[in-house]
């Protein structure tokens, strides 16, 4: 089997980006343990940028560390991700009634993530359909205009948590992408409400 490849520059996000991508794809499971020293052997590095990532990991609330047993990948429950969508949906739709305040298009931008989000769906990727999936999101997130708001949807690590629900239930990729065209039609009419309504109620129709 190949050795993944690590490019040197921003060595600790390489490595959270890889670590990352096996706890999502179920290659470690919950509970495993994140050995250091293995991981920093078996991606041809040092002990220090692997320590970082894990870290960063833990940050995120994907691994926990307990006194004297070391990192593992974290449990997450499917009512914590309930729990998150539930906050997302009021905080996107605040954000959605910001960006058509702001007058903003969004459109191109938009169009072009649902784009991914289709191509990943009939290759049925899931993971490649989160990154689009969280990329649309983030786009209309960036452009309310408010840091506070963006830090406060950032800290609920809206990407890892799509991706286990994506993951984890029978989900129509394709009915999914869809169910973005109307958030795409209603943040360009230049209503407030429908948009905030529309990305409230999108976010909750997701919801496991």
């Amino acid at each position: 089997m190949p050795q993944p490849q690590i490019v040197r520059s921003s060595l600790s996000t390489q490595i959270r980006e890889h670590l990352m991508q096996q706890i999502l794809s179920g290659t470690l499971r919950p509970g495993d343990r994140l050995v250091e020293l293995r991981i920093a052997a078996e991606l041809n590095t040092s002990q220090a940028p692997v320590r970082e990532a894990v870290r960063e990991l833990e940050a995120i609330g994907l691994v926990e560390t307990r006194h004297n047993k070391g990192a593992r990948v974290r449990v997450i429950s499917d009512d914590e991700i309930r729990e998150i969508y539930d906050v997302r949906a009021q905080l996107e739709a605040y954000a959605s009634e910001c960006v058509v305040l702001s007058g903003v298009d969004l459109t191109a931008k938009l169009k072009k993530q649902i784009r991914g989000m289709h191509g990943a769906a009939l290759a049925s990727d899931s993971l490649l359909f989160s990154k689009h999936n969280t990329r649309f999101h983030r786009i209309i997130l960036e452009s309310a205009g408010n840091a506070t708001l963006l830090s406060m949807w950032e800290g609920l690590n809206v990407r890892s948590r799509t991706s286990l629900n994506v993951l984890r239930h029978s989900t129509d990729l394709l009915r999914v992408t869809e169910s973005h065209r109307i958030l795409v039609e209603t943040l360009a009419s230049g209503d407030p409400k429908a948009a905030r309504d529309a990305a409230k109620e999108h976010v909750l129709e997701n919801k496991p």
